[in-house]
Formats: C-alpha cells, structure tokens, sequence
C-alpha cells in the first residue's frame, strides 16, 4: 500500500480482523472499479475527521443458518476471498474466538500484507461482535447481525474505525464504499453457491 508523503503506517506486531483489513485497503487512495451495487445491497459510509462509521444491509436468498456457517467459516475464508492470504483461529474461549489474519493490500501495481489480531465474540446463529486486539488502527469494532426474512436472510453489519496516522483524511467515502460492497458481494456469492450443496445433503 502507497501513502501520501510523509506518512508512515504504524508497524503491526500482531494479526486481526479482515473487515479492518478492507477499511484499510481503502484509504490506500484507490480502489478497482466495480459494478453499481444491486438492490439488495446497501452500504453507507461517513467519515468525520479520522473516524470511518460504515453500514451495510445485505439480503440472501438461502436460510439464517447456512448463512451463518459461511460468516462464520473464518478458516477457510481464503479460499472465496482472493486478497485474504491466511485466516486462523489461534484461540477459543467459550463463545470468542481469536483470529490471525494476512490480507493483500493493493494500490496500483503494489501490494502490501497487512496482518491482524482480532476477538470475535460469536451469538450463533444470529451476532458477531468484532474487536481489533492489534493492528495499525487505533479503534475497529464490528457487530454483524443475521434477521431471517421470507425468501432468505438480511445480514447488517455496521462498523467503527479509527485509522492510525491520519490515513482516513486521505480516503474518500466512495472508495471505502466501493470496496465493502466488493467484499460483501464474494460473502454473499458463496453462501448462495453452498446453499444448494447443503439442501442435497
């Protein structure tokens, strides 16, 4: 990830969480382009002074429960989210979780890894509660809700980030939206592709 001259991200000397990680890649000043949102996809993002505060309403045609399972299969996040280099849980204690993360940041033709240290607190089959333990953020936390509706599931999600260094003054909300919604839509493509796998078991 390329910064504005004269910043310097702080070093990280742990992991964390991959909603950090997207919030990151985003104020590294440029994303890829991609396609209008579908209706059934709506994400805010404000941003005020070095705060990012974003929402996101999502809604699935397959049930609260495999929906759940695929939120919640941090192990092999990996494999349906190509810049998520590593994804392990280095620790559970009743319903948390520690997770290690690795993640590609890109600007252009550069590339970053980023890792991250987060606790996940896990109300199955319905919240998860997001805390970065370490990173280059002075603040992230996430809370992710899943509401059954006819045909499917409505996941929420919404977020407060504080970036290290000032970085987010640099970040328009277009370029943070952007890449939420890019990250929501490879969320939502493989719970509707393991949907069908499920129901023939």
């Amino acid at each position: 990830m390329l910064l504005a001259p004269g910043l310097r991200m702080r070093p990280m000397r742990s992991p964390g969480s991959f909603f950090f990680a997207l919030v990151l890649a985003a104020v590294s000043l440029a994303a890829p382009a991609t396609q209008a949102a579908p209706p059934d996809l709506d994400v805010k993002v404000q941003m005020n002074g070095d705060e990012i505060r974003a929402q996101v309403s999502l809604f699935v045609r397959a049930s609260r429960q495999h929906a759940w399972e695929v939120l919640t299969d941090y192990e092999r996040a990996p494999q349906f989210t190509p810049d998520l280099l590593v994804s392990k849980i280095v620790r559970r204690s009743g319903d948390t979780l520690r997770l290690f993360q690795k993640t590609r940041v890109r600007w252009g033709p550069f590339s970053l890894p980023v890792e991250t240290l987060s606790d996940i607190r896990l109300s199955a089959p319905e919240r998860t509660e997001t805390r970065l333990v370490r990173g280059a953020m002075d603040k992230y936390e996430s809370v992710t809700e899943l509401i059954p509706e006819a045909g499917g599931t409505r996941i929420l999600y919404r977020s407060h980030a504080v970036p290290g260094s000032g970085l987010a003054q640099f970040a328009g909300e277009s370029l943070v939206k952007r890449e939420t919604e890019e990250h929501f839509r490879q969320l939502r493509a493989e719970i509707l592709r393991r949907e069908p796998l499920a129901s023939q078991q």
